[in-house]
């Protein structure tokens, strides 16, 4: 071939590839399986909501959606994977609000929450509850504050861990009421503990405790938020007791900071479609949660407004994260 055709040849391609449609020229997304990573035990509220949602994402999105467990340090060691992973949307992070608690408590994670992400949008939220063995003397919310009271130091309650959402309640409780009890924090579930008289009260989310509950062996003696759950109608809300206490947790979905705009739109609606669905918002409502959507901007102030709340109270009393 000589030279001059070889020439006529490349400027016709070049001629030609405006004409093709630009949608032949980029990926279609999505192309491959999507993860949502949680960093919680298997059975675990960010474990049970993922699941809840992912199929109907899946359907939305045309992809496999495969949620992946990485357990450890409260949601540190997820957070900081995905951190790491490419903008390209594929890796989700399911972040609870004690991802927030991490962010005002503990500078040397070795990521920034609200520089390293971007978030897509809340999914559900919920309060927590004080559970008490089905044989516990404490028979009330007033009943575990006079006998914290009675025996100052003694009185113990479980959490999932050090700087989870959880244990910052107990914090808060404490400081509210004057009350001093023993943290005892728990890499997983610690019912068998509760059910076994070895902690005197767990602070749990209502999709790990409705199940036990409902079987007798547990008691849900009060809730975190300020009305009753729908669920536990006899669960005291804190709050009648000690005025101004509340503590509400979330779940959302964040992806690394870089991941483009339209696939952060496209992930946000389609998280919009799957809670919008009617199964799926009887599957939360089984697990002890309400649908709360909110966009990105929305999503990101919750996260921000929880931050200063527990920066706030890291100034007030010690706490470790």
């Amino acid at each position: 071939m000589n030279i001059h055709r070889r020439q006529m040849l490349r400027y016709a391609a070049l001629g030609a590839a405006p004409l093709l449609p630009s949608a032949a020229l980029a990926e279609t997304w999505p192309a491959r399986p999507l993860r949502i990573v949680h960093g919680y035990d298997s059975g675990s509220n960010p474990d049970t909501i993922s699941r809840i949602i992912a199929p109907v994402m899946s359907e939305q999105l045309g992809q496999p959606i495969v949620v992946e467990a990485r357990p450890g340090a409260a949601g540190r060691i997820a957070a900081s994977q995905v951190a790491k992973q490419p903008g390209d949307g594929y890796t989700l992070l399911m972040l609870t609000a004690g991802d927030a608690v991490i962010a005002a408590l503990d500078p040397r994670v070795p990521y920034k929450l609200l520089q390293d992400f971007s978030f897509v949008s809340a999914v559900t939220e919920f309060p927590f509850l004080f559970c008490v063995s089905a044989n516990s003397p404490i028979r009330s919310l007033a009943d575990l504050l006079t006998e914290a009271k009675k025996r100052p130091g003694e009185l113990s309650y479980g959490t999932p861990g050090l700087g989870t959402t959880h244990s910052l309640g107990g914090e808060l409780l404490q400081e509210m009421t004057g009350a001093q009890m023993l943290h005892v924090p728990y890499k997983g579930n610690a019912f068998q503990d509760l059910l076994g008289g070895r902690v005197d009260f767990l602070i749990a989310t209502p999709s790990v405790s409705l199940p036990l509950i409902q079987s007798g062996r547990v008691r849900a003696i009060a809730v975190t938020s300020r009305t009753p759950h729908p669920a536990l109608p006899d669960a005291t809300p804190v709050d009648r007791l000690v005025p101004g206490y509340e503590v509400n947790s979330w779940l959302g979905l964040a992806v690394p900071k870089s991941t483009p705009g339209e696939r952060m739109q496209r992930l946000a609606a389609t998280v919009q479609a799957a809670t919008s669905a009617e199964q799926v918002r009887t599957a939360l409502q089984g697990a002890g949660s309400a649908v709360a959507t909110a966009g990105s901007e929305a999503f990101r102030a919750r996260i921000e407004g929880d931050v200063k709340k527990w920066t706030a109270l890291s100034g007030r009393v010690k706490l470790e994260s």
